[in-house]
């Protein structure tokens, strides 16, 4: 497809809602946005009629291809494989750009996977694999544990061999972050173990060694070196988050209260949250609730998380049943992740002279369902496409008395 348009589309921008119009795509660029366009200037033409037309999701955190690998504790599917069948799975979910967040030094994760295969492995397979003849923008998302201490060198070796487009450093560590104490302690009594068992249990997890200080900086320093993003994962204070922020780190990954999330948005950090908190309704360890948090501006990007279907149904959740514009609640998964990740000027929004990442995006019943999905110009996804005229209408009626408003 080197040349075509794309026409009767609700075109949603950066900071409006088009009621209706048309983009052309040429070899692979966006180059004209207008309310129509002169079919001669294409090899072929896709009629949304009437459907909406957003830039392709772009999402910085999804563990989902662990998943995809080790569906179950000690079930490994062939690396390859599952990375070929997660991206048909994540084009169909409208995804464009992803960013494969795979842990480093976890040995909880590495104990309950029971997987015949080691972390360096997995890195290699999939690193090499996105480098070939792939449907999405595929780059990898190092997760390190800071109790892998074993493992700290081998984040260096990783940066420096180009492997990595964004790492993200965490502590799960019970009694900070995302476990507290009482979690841990009810966690391990439900395992059959006593109340003395659990406790002992925390003890040993508190003492462990950690990557901190200066070692904990020279990491961060070597990736800001190698241009390659830094987030924090599960800040629990104020002073953690400014402590972040003061290393050079400028994004803040699911913040665990409103008072975290404020003081990484005062300091100009990128705050990320997860869509399948917003789509079930609350955070499953009763923390932040992302949808209070978005709609009192202290989120700016969503990721999926561990639930990839979950971003274009938050996204509508928001704007339907929230209000929220939908061009603001559509960037929060485009563009608000493009700029955190250093991608914003190449993709991550309907703009001329950025990749065609676009989707066609269609409602029924109010759920949102992928039509296409465009990756730098290449159809990648495709499903029906047909749409009621009703449905046409009352899309295109809503936006045309949106903007008499």
């Amino acid at each position: 497809m080197d040349t075509f348009i794309i026409k009767n589309a609700v075109i949603v921008t950066q900071n409006e809602v088009i009621p209706l119009g048309s983009v052309l795509v040429e070899h692979g660029l966006i180059t004209l946005i207008a309310e129509n366009i002169d079919p001669r200037h294409a090899n072929s033409i896709i009629d949304a009629e009437g459907a909406y037309l957003l830039p392709g999701i772009i999402d910085i955190h999804t563990d989902a291809l662990d998943a995809e690998i080790m569906p179950r504790s000690g079930a490994d599917m062939p690396i390859n494989v599952a990375f070929r069948e997660l991206e048909r799975k994540m084009s169909g979910c409208g995804f464009t750009t992803v960013y494969h967040s795979m842990h480093l030094g976890y040995d909880m994760a590495e104990l309950h996977s029971k997987s015949k295969y080691s972390r360096l492995e997995v890195f290699n397979t999939v690193y090499e694999a996105s480098k070939g003849s792939t449907l999405l923008n595929n780059k990898i998302h190092l997760r390190f544990e800071l109790s892998g201490v074993s493992a700290y060198q081998t984040c260096f070796e990783l940066m420096d061999q180009g492997y990595i487009s964004l790492l993200s450093v965490m502590d799960h560590t019970p009694g900070q972050g995302q476990i507290s104490k009482e979690h841990f302690i009810s966690f391990i009594m439900k395992m059959g173990k006593s109340a003395d068992e659990a406790e002992l249990a925390y003890q040993e997890k508190i003492t462990l060694p950690i990557i901190e200080g200066e070692a904990l900086e020279a990491l961060i320093k070597h990736a800001q070196k190698l241009h390659i993003t830094v987030a924090s994962h599960d800040d629990d204070t104020v002073e953690k988050v400014s402590y972040m922020h003061s290393l050079g780190v400028n994004i803040c990954e699911f913040p665990i209260n409103m008072e975290t999330a404020t003081q990484a948005t005062n300091l100009g950090m990128h705050v990320v949250g997860g869509a399948s908190n917003i789509l079930r309704g609350g955070s499953l360890s009763g923390n932040l609730n992302m949808k209070d948090a978005v709609l009192q501006g202290k989120i700016d990007t969503l990721c999926s998380d561990y639930y990839p279907p979950a971003i274009l149904h938050s996204i509508f959740k928001l704007h339907l049943e929230n209000n929220l514009p939908l061009y603001e609640a559509v960037n929060l998964a485009t563009i608000n992740p493009a700029k955190a990740a250093g991608i914003n000027k190449q993709t991550g929004s309907i703009e001329v002279g950025k990749d065609a990442d676009l989707i066609i995006v269609k409602l029924v019943d109010d759920i949102p369902m992928v039509t296409h999905t465009i990756v730098r110009g290449n159809l990648v996804a495709l499903a029906s496409n047909k749409i009621s005229y009703n449905q046409h209408k009352k899309i295109t009626d809503q936006y045309s008395l949106a903007n008499e408003r």
